[in-house]
């Protein structure tokens, strides 16, 4: 905390799932060459120490108006790195255009979402080296690991029962077992279907 006003400068950080991967998203002050206060100085401090130890780093400027010597002292500085420029703001009129950075710069929009899903292959193609992850991604809302071991139970009852020869409608009452639970997974069931489990299972005050 400080009682100087608007100089808030700790990380935010954010876990996030693009294409597959659990990426930390960090967002940090904005990197100058003169911080105005010892506040200032602590956040792009704190900026430039998360740079140093991430795998990209994604360099946000502003389209819409002129790039200005501390916008070119940024990208020098992340010149030699792995990164990725985003010109933002592209619902605006430009002051620059984007292929002034040799055609680096990928234009989006926060306020508009247009040019995300350029981002965010990007993104992925930047932290894969372009190629198809091979393994699965890594499954971490604890329900859905609970979820996905019921499955695998009930599709290995269903195995042995097709090996022992048991009656069909115990395969079929396994299978069917197995599709429920994947559907919660994927989203396939309803969300009634999920609310009236969670109020059977959990007890839940109003």
């Amino acid at each position: 905390m400080t009682d100087i006003p608007g100089t808030t400068r700790d990380l935010v950080t954010e876990l996030i799932d693009v294409d597959g991967m659990a990426i930390t998203l960090v967002d940090t002050a904005g990197l100058h060459g003169a911080p105005s206060d010892a506040v200032e100085q602590e956040g792009i401090a704190r900026a430039r120490g998360a740079q140093e130890i991430a795998d990209l780093t994604i360099v946000v400027l502003d389209r819409s108006r002129p790039r200005n010597a501390d916008d070119g002292m940024l990208l020098d500085q992340t010149g030699g790195r792995p990164r990725l420029v985003v010109a933002n703001k592209m619902d605006l009129s430009a002051s620059w255009n984007a292929e002034a950075l040799a055609g680096e710069a990928i234009e989006v929009s926060a306020a508009t979402g247009e040019g995300m899903d350029a981002l965010r292959r990007a993104i992925a193609g930047a932290l894969s080296g372009a190629e198809p992850l091979h393994d699965p991604p890594a499954i971490t809302n604890a329900r859905h690991v609970d979820l996905l071991a019921k499955a695998g139970a009930a599709l290995q009852r269903a195995a042995a029962a097709a090996d022992d020869r048991t009656s069909e409608e115990f395969l079929a009452a396994d299978l069917a077992e197995a599709r429920a639970l994947l559907e919660e997974v994927t989203g396939a069931r309803t969300p009634d279907d999920v609310l009236d489990e969670i109020f059977v299972k959990f007890c839940i005050g109003k």
